[in-house]
């Protein structure tokens, strides 16, 4: 009876232990994160039907706007990294606090081939196409930053609009993976 007792105790411990030890395990994202992610963003941002539903007011209604300028790379200016960084440390934006400015620092290239789940606009890689119609405007996307368990995310974006790139802005999406990434909140760093 007292050996029973013992095993049933070990087996506990041993149940215990490997909860423990799963759950503070951090899980991995994936290359399919990373573009979920972006399809959410472009089409929380300008997926809608119309320009006017994307909060495209600015546009010019005479042309017809058919594709979307997109710079591939991730790499952003110095006054971005501290407009992220503010947040990230603000009092008043608690759900940013578990985010590390180092992946906003991380440089890659994003490919448009992998974007499989945004069609309101046709992506064009930004070389050196000026930024006027059949283009809406230019959008980047900075390198995905992901907390700890890889179920939350946020993202930088800018946006400059069409013809002389003189209006825009920059936010940033808070997302969750629920069946899906979901965009949960967008905050608007600056608008020009």
């Amino acid at each position: 009876c007292m050996s029973f007792k013992k095993m049933k105790i070990k087996a506990y411990l041993l149940i215990f232990s490997c909860i423990l030890i799963s759950s503070s395990c951090k899980k991995k994202y994936t290359e399919l994160d990373n573009y979920e992610i972006i399809s959410a963003v472009l089409n929380s941002e300008l997926g809608k039907e119309t320009d006017l539903e994307n909060g495209s007011y600015w546009i010019d209604e005479s042309k017809e706007y058919n594709s979307l300028l997109f710079l591939n790379h991730t790499y952003l200016n110095e006054f971005d990294l501290q407009m992220i960084q503010s947040r990230l440390n603000n009092e008043y934006y608690p759900e940013f606090h578990e985010f590390d400015i180092d992946d906003f620092k991380k440089g890659r290239e994003w490919n448009i081939k992998n974007i499989k789940n945004y069609n309101r606009f046709k992506l064009v890689v930004k070389t050196d196409q000026p930024i006027k119609s059949p283009f809406i405007g230019l959008f980047q996307i900075s390198s995905i930053s992901y907390n700890q368990t890889s179920d939350k995310a946020i993202v930088f974006c800018s946006f400059l609009c069409a013809g002389s790139g003189d209006c825009g802005g920059s936010m940033i999406y808070y997302l969750t993976r629920k069946l899906k990434w979901e965009v949960e909140k967008v905050e608007t760093l600056e608008v020009y």
